[in-house]
């Protein structure tokens, strides 16, 4: 099974690399040296495997050390493989389709009662098209494929033809042997790695990886029937809970199947549609080194079987944190709040009075006055706010389409002295925080240190840009420390 598998994935492509250098010279270049090639002329000659024929062009022979095919030729644009195995058409058809999804390939063609698919599959910084038929002759299968790159598919109709229409069967005399019942390929068993993001860690498959640069994307794996995403955020895990719940009922296209709320785990179930398929998500939210985590299962309803159940399951539950982290909530801050009133009263009073000019916040959940005290009682804070005497504060709420701005002072000790509403238009710095950050970030500003800024600053914008970048270089260098 495997060799039929890799044929048309590892072999074909491979004759590529040659080529495929090439394409770093000037287009113009490549076209003329490809047209040059395809236009020399080659003869063909003939392949017999047991009664089967069929024409196949005279070029170089590539290497084959597994034996895995019976012939394979190549021109560098073009390559042509031929092979056999015992076993019926309508299911070595069945395990190419399974590879070509699997490999995340586009089919171009396919028809069931012909054994034939075409498709087409990035390879470096080429697309290759593979033209694949299965024929079927006196108990063997044999699959012939056509693969070239994408530039040269149309010009080579003609090898095509004459390949394809060659293909003939002669009936042995001997009765004929009974073309064997398909089978179900057996389940190759699945393997797992773990991911290890600070205390936060969890199983998953090892499946093809997914080619996201989502800035809060921490692993995207995937084997077409299932794939596993997790992503984290800054954000606390009610409101990241409150919020996909709100994003499912708003959706018309989506149905929440079932959520459940605890301390350590936020849990959604809901339903969706993917190309006109339903897809069902299985969600766990975590929260762990001061951010929430978000792990992910999408499966496609009508292609579960028990082997994705057993994975998705192991996903889910392998979710864990290495040690509690306390989940800020309203009610603590306001419980916080209290407390310092109650011990501190004039530090309040002064913040009240002097450092905090807007209610603005009240609106967002953002108490202002805490803000100031959290960040003013973490002195490794401080010594980055000092670099930054003027600033300014936006924080955006996409999924309401407004913005909260504010603007600080800072003094010698980088203490905020004055938050306000509005710009200013010769800041030193503004920096950019998304709603469901800001409310984490804010609520855990006096755990901000070097082991922790990077997580904090992920999804935070500065302008100019590049000062982000210097502020971690220089926690990360020590500047900041006593």
């Amino acid at each position: 099974m495997n060799k039929c598998l890799l044929l048309i994935f590892l072999f074909s492509l491979a004759v590529f690399v040659v080529l495929a250098g090439g394409c770093t010279s000037p287009q113009e270049r490549f076209d003329r040296q490809l047209d040059q090639a395809i236009g020399e002329e080659f003869s063909y000659s003939s392949f017999y495997n047991e009664g089967f024929s069929a024409s196949y062009p005279v070029w170089p022979k590539t290497s084959d050390d597994t034996g895995s095919v019976e012939l394979s030729v190549s021109r560098g644009y073009c390559s042509v493989t031929i092979n056999s195995e015992r076993l019926a058409a309508e299911q070595w058809f069945g395990m190419f389709m399974d590879s070509v999804q699997k490999q995340n390939g586009t089919i171009i063609e396919s028809d069931d009662e012909e054994h034939h698919i075409k498709f087409s599959l990035p390879y470096q910084n080429l697309t290759l098209v593979s033209d694949n038929r299965i024929y079927y002759c006196n108990g063997n299968a044999i699959a012939i494929t056509i693969t070239c790159i994408e530039q040269a598919e149309e010009k080579m109709r003609g090898l095509h033809d004459e390949v394809f229409g060659s293909a003939t069967c002669e009936e042995k005399e001997e009765p004929a042997v009974e073309e064997p019942v398909p089978q179900e390929p057996a389940e190759e068993e699945t393997e797992y790695d773990t991911l290890v993001d600070g205390d936060f860690s969890v199983e998953y498959p090892e499946w093809t990886e997914l080619q996201d640069e989502a800035e809060q994307r921490v692993l995207g794996v995937s084997k077409g029937v299932c794939s596993v995403i997790v992503d984290k955020h800054n954000a606390l895990p009610k409101d990241i809970y409150d919020w996909i719940k709100k994003a499912i009922e708003d959706n018309d296209e989506q149905d929440l199947l079932g959520s459940s709320a605890d301390n350590d785990f936020f849990n959604i179930d809901y339903r969706l549609l993917f190309e006109g398929k339903p897809v069902t998500a299985k969600t766990r939210i975590l929260y762990c080194n001061y951010q929430s985590y978000i792990v992910q299962v999408l499966c496609v309803d009508e292609l579960m079987s028990e082997e994705y159940e057993v994975v998705r399951d192991t996903v889910l539950d392998s979710a864990s944190c290495a040690r509690t982290y306390e989940i800020p909530t309203h009610e603590a801050i306001e419980e916080k709040k209290e407390e310092i009133t109650e011990e501190e009263p004039e530090v309040i009073d002064e913040i009240k009075d002097e450092i905090v000019r807007t209610h603005a916040g009240d609106e967002f959940g953002i108490d202002e006055e805490m803000v100031v005290y959290f960040i003013n009682n973490n002195a490794f804070f401080g010594r980055i706010m000092r670099d930054f005497p003027k600033g300014n504060l936006v924080i955006e709420d996409k999924d309401n389409d407004r913005e909260l701005r504010l603007r600080a002072n800072i003094d010698d000790d980088g203490k905020i002295t004055l938050l306000e509403d509005g710009n200013y238009d010769d800041a030193d710095v503004t920096l950019v925080i998304p709603l469901r950050d800001a409310l984490n970030i804010f609520s855990n500003a006096q755990n901000i240190n070097p082991l922790t800024l990077l997580g904090f600053a992920v999804n935070v914008r500065t302008d100019p840009p590049d000062i982000k970048n210097e502020v971690i270089q220089k926690a990360l260098r020590g500047e900041y420390n006593d």
